[in-house]
């Protein structure tokens, strides 16, 4: 959670904003597409306290971009016919892992997740997960019991705090805080409606606009393999390049050099059973791939 992480720092905002009511009509139409960060270090950020016209500064933290995040119809898309209720889905393109999708509802009332992590982990919400309401405005909570692959939970989701949002790629205002009783936090961004920060207590996401760190990745190329692995990780890359082994935490298990192309290997045995990021170069020119060990 960022709690723990330390993400965000709170300062006094100097521009007074009136706070935001989030509202159906603040989803685009016509969808659109993020670059996909992983949070790697907090740096000196803290916990985002809670309020109305806060700036929470997130300008010391570290982000790996890892992917991209489409925001998008569910029509046409190879699952939709699983999930005939949903109607928008996030797929998020994790580079050298593949596309993995959530299937959404929304609806003018709320936004309901009807399955996570298709098709890699799916976790299939048979009684679906309320996760925003519409509309929904600073200090209001809503509460929901869903059934998923784990059995039937409440949570409930609390807008606590609005502001603006300081990051290393770009500075964003109206942005609202939610926060659950399971220990999630999100920062929506509301203009358009998309989550900007998704903290679930694992992992930190960051998302931010296309044009922020994508050129960066073309010099680098890896493919990784198997996945998941068990002993050792194959690397295919197209240069000789640093290396590190980096957890969901931004924790540095890790580190090595590819000496040239090629197929190189790296030692995974003593990792433990999970999910991790190899970060290939160093500098303004790096390329993350996520990977897990069974």
């Amino acid at each position: 959670m960022i709690r723990n992480l330390t993400l965000l720092s709170l300062l006094l905002s100097t521009a007074v904003q009136a706070q935001v009511t989030v509202q159906y009509s603040m989803l685009d139409p016509n969808g659109m597409q993020l670059t996909m960060y992983l949070l790697t270090d907090p740096g000196s950020a803290t916990e985002p306290s809670n309020g109305t016209n806060q700036t929470w500064d997130l300008s010391t933290v570290t982000l790996q971009p890892i992917g991209t995040l489409d925001f998008i119809s569910a029509t046409g898309t190879p699952y939709a016919a699983t999930y005939p209720a949903a109607n928008w889905v996030w797929r998020q393109n994790v580079t050298g892992l593949g596309s993995q999708y959530m299937y959404l509802n929304f609806s003018t009332s709320a936004v309901e997740v009807l399955a996570t992590e298709v098709p890699l982990q799916t976790n299939n919400y048979t009684n679906p997960k309320t996760v925003l309401q519409f509309p929904f405005s600073l200090g209001q909570s809503v509460t929901d019991t869903y059934t998923d692959n784990d059995g039937t939970s409440s949570v409930t989701w609390t807008y606590a705090g609005h502001g603006t949002a300081i990051t290393p790629v770009g500075t964003f205002s109206n942005i609202v805080k939610v926060t659950s009783t399971e220990d999630d936090l999100v920062l929506w961004n509301t203009a358009p409606l998309h989550p900007m920060v998704i903290d679930d207590g694992s992992s930190v996401l960051v998302f931010g606009p296309t044009t922020a760190g994508i050129g960066e990745q073309a010099a680098l190329t890896a493919l990784t393999y198997p996945n998941p692995c068990t002993d050792v990780l194959y690397v295919d890359v197209n240069t000789a390049a640093p290396w590190s082994l980096v957890d969901l935490q931004g924790r540095t298990l890790a580190t090595g050099s590819f000496m040239g192309w090629g197929t190189q290997v790296i030692d995974i045995a003593a990792l433990a059973t999970g999910s991790y990021v190899l970060v290939l170069g160093e500098g303004a020119v790096r390329r993350s791939v996520r990977f897990s060990k069974a």
